[in-house]
């Protein structure tokens, strides 16, 4: 009996073992086959077959191409890797059966020997994405569809490639960097049959997708990587697409995405990146160093009209629920309709990342800037060479969406759109790569989710100002005080740099004049172009240029064409003077205007615009927000707001039994704000306190309805 027992458990734990085996290669077939159809699915066989006569034919005895440098060691556009590209190329023509590979010997031995020639000669660049990242990635899709489309490589061959691809420490890198790591793992894991790769891999490619990492997603969904540096596009947009890509191929395994990190993978989607673009085109702060690339900011390429493994494509196979918002995001991308198409009011501050999003369905306005808790826009690999002032409150303002479309090369770039800075006779190149430390503490946003207004203490480069933002549903409020410099320069507020479309049209002196190339004027009430209204109440000296500008993508980017490019360019500035004391701005832009409606009365009132005090009044909305630069109070008519901290507030129906305070700390320091308000419809007898949020919410903008005291 007990001989039978422990045959009939030797039995038992052997049929186990063997079905999970046989369950754990069924895992690999779904997986590999999920893989090389995505490999497969924006193939072009015309253009393959193109490309398999013309690589064929220059290709060499010894397994390489004489028009390659693999001695380059460049770190962008780095020709090894071309190398690759092509042997990627010849595998996917026999993946997919292209007729010419169909029992074609001579390319199999093209094919190995190229391989072969690669292990040999090891390239490397100075850039280690190119080592740990695309060249293993693309020797494991080689390998890949090589497989599918039967064409077996010697043994010992395969074995010193799939050694090859392990490159990179996933455990110690963050964000879309440790994704494209844990990518080429699973391919690894496909190759060799490991279970316990294919595990690391799943568990590094999704622990991304959390939101309290120091790099990558943030607690309010900002995008963060190089340290705190915002990235919500470019990385970004790196990191979404791949984790869409990565979800769709263990679908229907034991490794699927977990329902709650689908959820917040479409929230950043969905409420963060998709609101950054307007119509086609996105806010140009989004993209860091890819700023300096031409066609970026260009997004049609994320739609499924443009493939299978776009990201709007993949984003609605992770989730069906969502393929009506996404068809509205395609149909602005793809132009079918309007930018304003399905666009709701919003408005978001990121207080991880010191980023400012407002949308209408009229416009967007956004503001990058920058604190001592993040990092200026970077230079690196050659990229962004003269970008140094983009984090100074940069103001995206777009309407179509095509306002800066490749418009960077022609730039003058001490006057981006926003910023505050000197005004130097040729454009000055960033000395810092990789990004710097900001340095002012007071920077920070509050919103209720529909209004808000950000602040900004900019101390860069010999210039201090304090920069704030007032934003509603047709103006934003754009004030600067205490401005000072000693620097040789004069200082410029420059108020827009965008693409010019249409005439100039500027109200000064009560006469209504057209801008040819050139104007200065003191007395400028209002300055009109392309449907958005610029006024000054407080006058200063306005400058505009509507000309011609000249420039080339290799200035701002050492690894781009020379060619000189020219364009119509319409620039708007505040000119502040040379060695300015306490100087100070007011400008209000209202997008979507027609020049006949310039005259008409605003909604918005300046109530103060200065060191202490930054404050703006909205009378239809009956809306006050205000920048207590110090402790103080603000008193308007019989308005008076009191607070006994610098923090920004708030205050919404101002002018009601009932109204309701928001209110944030710039500096993400202080615990608690004392408030105190009266209006001739509501008093506080006493100040109330009101707790600020804590932890991972540092600067998040806490509401409370004041009658509840």
């Amino acid at each position: 009996m007990g001989k039978l027992l422990c045959k009939f458990s030797f039995t038992l734990v052997m049929l186990c073992m063997l079905k999970s085996n046989a369950y754990s290669q069924d895992e690999f077939q779904k997986i590999e086959h999920a893989v090389t159809t995505y490999l497969k699915a924006d193939a072009d066989p015309l253009k393959l077959k193109s490309e398999l006569i013309n690589n064929t034919a220059t290709f060499l005895a010894n397994g390489s191409w004489p028009e390659i440098d693999y001695t380059s060691k460049a770190e962008t556009n780095w020709m090894p890797l071309t190398h690759l590209n092509r042997l990627k190329q010849f595998a996917l023509a026999i993946a997919i059966k292209e007729p010419s590979t169909i029992g074609n010997a001579r390319l199999t031995s093209q094919i190995t020997t190229a391989l072969r020639y690669w292990l040999q000669l090891n390239p490397r660049s100075n850039n280690w994405f190119q080592n740990d990242i695309a060249s293993p990635t693309a020797i494991g899709e080689i390998l890949l569809l090589l497989k599918v489309g039967g064409t077996i490589l010697p043994g010992s061959l395969k074995d010193s490639l799939v050694l090859r691809m392990r490159q990179g420490n996933v455990v110690k890198n963050v964000g879309s960097n440790k994704m494209d790591i844990a990518v080429h793992m699973l391919y690894r894991a496909c190759l060799t049959r490991n279970k316990q790769l294919m595990d690391s891999a799943v568990t590094q490619a999704f622990l991304p997708i959390t939101l309290n990492n120091k790099e990558g997603l943030q607690p309010d969904y900002a995008y963060r990587q190089h340290g705190p540096q915002m990235h919500i596009a470019s990385y970004g947009q790196v990191f979404l697409t791949a984790e869409y890509k990565f979800a769709s191929w263990v679908t229907g395994t034991p490794y699927a995405l977990p329902p709650e990190k689908l959820k917040i993978l479409d929230h950043y989607l969905i409420n963060t990146f998709l609101k950054t673009i307007r119509g086609r085109y996105i806010d140009f702060n989004t993209e860091g160093r890819g700023i300096s690339r031409n066609d970026l900011l260009d997004k049609q390429n994320i739609t499924a009209k443009k493939g299978a493994n776009t990201l709007l494509a993949l984003a609605k196979a992770a989730n069906p629920a969502n393929a009506q918002l996404f068809a509205a995001a395609e149909e602005r991308l793809l132009q079918t309709k309007p930018a304003s198409f399905q666009i709701s009011p919003s408005h978001t501050y990121f207080y991880t990342s010191d980023y400012t999003l407002h949308t209408r369905p009229a416009y967007s306005f956004n503001v990058r800037t920058v604190s001592k808790r993040t990092i200026r826009t970077e230079t690196g690999n050659k990229e962004n060479l003269i970008g140094k002032f983009l984090p100074d409150g940069a103001t995206n303002i777009q309407r179509t969406g095509d306002e800066y479309q490749n418009i960077m090369p022609l730039w003058e770039w001490d006057k981006i759109p926003g910023i505050t800075a000197r005004d130097y006779p040729v454009d000055q190149k960033t000395t810092l790569e990789w990004g710097e430390r900001g340095i002012g503490e007071f920077t920070g946003g509050v919103t209720d989710g529909l209004y808000g207004a950000t602040v900004y203490q900019f101390d860069y480069n010999e210039v201090t100002a304090k920069k704030a933002w007032f934003f509603f549903d047709d103006e934003v409020v754009c004030l600067g005080a205490a401005i000072n410099s000693f620097a040789r320069e004069p200082i410029a507020t420059t108020v827009n740099q965008a693409w010019q479309k249409e005439k100039v049209k500027v109200s000064a002196n009560h006469k209504l004049l057209d801008v040819n190339k050139v104007f200065t004027g003191q007395d400028v009430d209002w300055v009109w172009h392309d449907s958005i209204g610029y006024y000054f109440p407080n006058r200063g000296k306005i400058c505009i240029t509507a000309d011609q500008q000249i420039g080339s993508w290799v200035k701002i980017n050492a690894n781009r064409s020379k060619e000189q490019l020219q364009g119509k360019v319409f620039k708007l500035w505040l000119d502040h003077g040379i060695d300015p004391i306490n100087a100070s701005y007011a400008y209000i832009v209202k997008p979507g205007v027609g020049q006949a409606e310039m005259d008409k009365r605003l909604a918005v009132e300046i109530l103060e615009n200065n060191e202490s005090i930054q404050a703006v009044l909205h009378k239809d909305l009956q809306v006050t927000q205000v920048a207590f630069h110090r402790a103080g109070t603000l008193t308007y008519h019989d308005q008076v707001i009191t607070v006994d901290q610098p923090c920004l507030v708030m205050i919404k129906a101002i002018n009601t039994a009932k109204p309701t305070a928001y209110v944030s700390d710039p500096s993400q320091k202080l615990t608690d704000v004392h408030l105190s308000f009266s209006s001739p419809m509501f008093k506080l007898v006493d100040p109330i306190s009101i707790s600020l949020n804590m932890g991972d919410h540092k600067g998040a903008t806490v509401g409370i309805e004041l009658n509840s005291f």
